[in-house]
C-alpha cells in the first residue's frame, strides 16, 4: 500500500478553465473568525446566507489563478476539510472565498460547506468587498 505523501504527489489536480477571471489578488478573502460579522454585514445590507453542504461539483470558479501546491496541501487534509470555514457562494453558485479548499473537495469528489448568498455573483462581490474586514492575498500567500 502507498504511503499517503506518495500517493499525493502522483495525483493530477484538475483546476477549472473556464472561470469569470478575476485575479486572486482581486478575490475578497475573510478571516473565519469574522464570519458572524460578516454575515450580520451581509444581512444588514438586505443579503441571506444559508449554511448548507453541497457537491463541490456544483460550484463555480470566480478566480482566475490558482496554487496547485495549496490545493494538494487541501487535500492532505481533506479529512478535517468538513470541519473548515464554508466557503461563500453566490445564489448562482460562484464561489467568493474559498477556491483552493474548493478544489481540494472537487479533486476528491467530495462535498464541501457553504455560506450560499440569495444574490447572485456580482452583487456579493459588491457587499463583501465592502465589509471593513475584507482583505485581499497574492497566489502564494
Amino acid at each position: 500500500m502507498k504511503k499517503f505523501k506518495s500517493y499525493i504527489s502522483e495525483l493530477k489536480v484538475e483546476v477549472p478553465s473556464m472561470t469569470l477571471g478575476i485575479s486572486r489578488d482581486k478575490m475578497p478573502q475573510v478571516k473565519s473568525k469574522d464570519y458572524d460579522e460578516l454575515i450580520k454585514h451581509l444581512n444588514k445590507n438586505g443579503v441571506r446566507v444559508t449554511k448548507k453542504s453541497v457537491k463541490a461539483s456544483t460550484l463555480k470558479a470566480t478566480q482566475k489563478d490558482f496554487n496547485v501546491d495549496k490545493i494538494v496541501g487541501a487535500i492532505s487534509k481533506i479529512k478535517t476539510i468538513g470541519t473548515a470555514k464554508p466557503l461563500i457562494v453566490s445564489s448562482d453558485n460562484y464561489i467568493i472565498d474559498g477556491h483552493h479548499r474548493w478544489l481540494a473537495a472537487k479533486n476528491v469528489g467530495d462535498s464541501i460547506s457553504i455560506m450560499q448568498s440569495n444574490v447572485k455573483v456580482k452583487e456579493l462581490l459588491k457587499h463583501v468587498y465592502s465589509f471593513p474586514k475584507t482583505f485581499t492575498k497574492g497566489i502564494n500567500e
